[in-house]
């Protein structure tokens, strides 16, 4: 683990502004001013200093003056720094960040998501390091950011921005229908073969009890993408992350495990447990499967624990509707770690170079950390969006759309602050989401490369668009999996993937 790094301070004292002394008149001594001491000069009060910040807009709508909105003017009382903010769209926050770097237009401090890819890796050589700043200005920082979090934001002992240490362990999550498993008599899964026979019971049987075979075992969507990951993660690997194989790092994909799942999914297919729209399905029409109450089982990020629920009920309150989160089951012939990658980093924020009033801009941030910070990002203004009865929280949801407070959560910095979280998320939603949160915590592995640099263009489309064509074949076309998958991958390697491993190793070896 790389510690945080002591180094020279990078702040300068401010010049104070003096007031003149009040002279006597006739030559008659007078009595010292308000403003003096013993007739000795005073500083003036130090103006609240300003600084000026980009972060996205979630998608939601954002104030129109910000510095006159209650909940902009509450984070600047309470953290004693005014603030110039531009909402930038959530659409093409990233190409905007380029633009706005390209055209020398710096803020102070800017939202994004880490160092390895979007506006912080596009400024990763304009960052100004944090190492003294948030020694000397960031109790809360040190005190509720974990080591693992720092890490994804140092590079070579230079802290290059403040990360948002993410709620969750393992970064995907199986969801399964405990109701049906209940009607089924079944116990939840816990290796690759039961999961199998689990999808079979599902398939078989007329569960949503609408006298038709219409059940869907397992869903996803847009063919190999993050949602079908706890699959891969069977087998402790995802397709674009780095593993080891042989004194190589290769990505997933090339690894020789990875035609475990890719058997998996082809005896899925197959047999009838793969949704059979896998590869087209888009977001809605996905969502309209699992609404409708006929999907079995699924894969998505811990924080959907009760949102999936809730949704499904909401759409079919007749069916019983029990979605719970599971733990991974092992794949066949795998002892090594399973679920996802480890997600350590969510949102990150970075200080430029540029940087007028960097000490500042840690003073906000050290504010948006402490607990005051962590419930206003959270849950907003008292009397605004929840209110204290018997001094309890009870906050009111509804109210983020009527006041347009929803972007609030651009400047949530915190994981689980659990006077928050027991406010919006009293009762069931709580038991379903604290689960998959442990769940996660307790699954999941690391990349190989984990923090390496962004690829050029040309080494990312070998990483993240070469594989499918040849996946969906095998999975759909029932074609044979070894002799298909090692031909694959030579020929990828001797097409440019022999030089991306390169890249991967070299700097796996020189980070390790």
């Amino acid at each position: 683990m790389k510690q945080i790094k002591r180094w020279t301070s990078l702040t300068c004292v401010p010049i104070l502004a003096f007031l003149a002394a009040c002279g006597g008149g006739n030559g008659t001594a007078t009595e010292p001013s308000p403003a003096t001491n013993g007739g000795q000069e005073q500083p003036a009060a130090e103006p609240t200093p300003t600084i000026k910040v980009y972060t996205s807009d979630l998608a939601k709508v954002t104030p129109s003056d910000p510095a006159s909105d209650p909940s902009v003017q509450y984070m600047m009382e309470k953290s004693g720094v005014n603030l110039d903010i531009t909402f930038v769209a959530q659409a093409n926050y990233n190409d905007q960040m380029r633009l706005k770097f390209a055209a020398s237009d710096f803020p102070d401090l800017f939202q994004g998501t880490g160092l390895e890819a979007g506006a912080g890796a596009i400024a990763k050589d304009l960052l100004l390091p944090l190492n003294d700043l948030i020694e000397e200005h960031g109790p809360n920082l040190k005190a509720n950011i974990p080591q693992s979090a720092w890490d994804g934001v140092t590079v070579n002992g230079e802290i290059l921005g403040v990360p948002a240490p993410a709620k969750a362990g393992s970064s995907r999550i199986l969801f399964i229908r405990e109701d049906w498993l209940k009607k089924l008599n079944l116990d939840y899964p816990t290796t690759s073969d039961e999961y199998l026979d689990v999808l079979r019971a599902f398939r078989d049987n007329d569960l949503n009890g609408n006298g038709e075979k219409d059940e869907i075992p397992f869903t996803t969507r847009q063919g190999f993408n993050w949602v079908m990951h706890p699959i891969f993660g069977m087998w402790g690997l995802t397709p674009y992350s780095g593993f080891e194989n042989e004194g190589e790092i290769v990505p997933g994909f090339a690894h020789p495990r990875f035609k475990q799942p890719l058997a998996f999914l082809q005896t899925m297919y197959k047999e009838g447990l793969l949704d059979s729209e896998f590869l087209t399905n888009s977001s809605s029409i996905w969502a309209q499967k699992f609404e409708s109450g006929r999907v079995g089982s699924f894969g998505y990020m811990p924080d959907g624990g009760w949102a999936f629920h809730k949704r499904i009920v909401d759409a079919t309150p007749d069916q019983g509707v029990n979605m719970m989160t599971m733990p991974t089951p092992r794949g066949s012939g795998w002892d090594g770690p399973v679920g996802s990658d480890i997600a350590t980093v969510g949102t990150t924020y970075h200080v430029l170079e540029s940087s007028q009033n960097p000490v500042a801009a840690i003073k906000f941030l050290n504010w948006l950390l402490s607990e005051e910070g962590q419930v206003f990002s959270e849950l907003g203004l008292e009397g605004l969006n929840y209110k204290i009865e018997n001094g309890k929280i009870v906050y009111d949801e509804a109210s983020e759309e009527a006041a347009q407070t929803l972007w609030r959560a651009s400047f949530k910095m915190h994981g689980i602050n659990d006077t928050a979280f027991e406010a919006r998320y009293p009762g069931e939603a709580g038991e379903k989401l604290r689960r998959a949160y442990e769940i996660s915590h307790r699954e999941g592995f690391t990349s190989a490369v984990a923090g390496m640099p962004p690829l050029d263009e040309e080494m990312q489309n070998l990483l993240l668009n070469s594989f499918q064509e040849t996946a969906a074949e095998v999975v759909v076309n029932n074609l044979p999996v070894d002799e298909t998958w090692d031909a694959f991958v030579e020929k990828w390697r001797s097409q440019g993937g022999n030089e991306l491993i390169k890249i991967m190793t070299d700097y796996y070896n020189a980070n390790k």
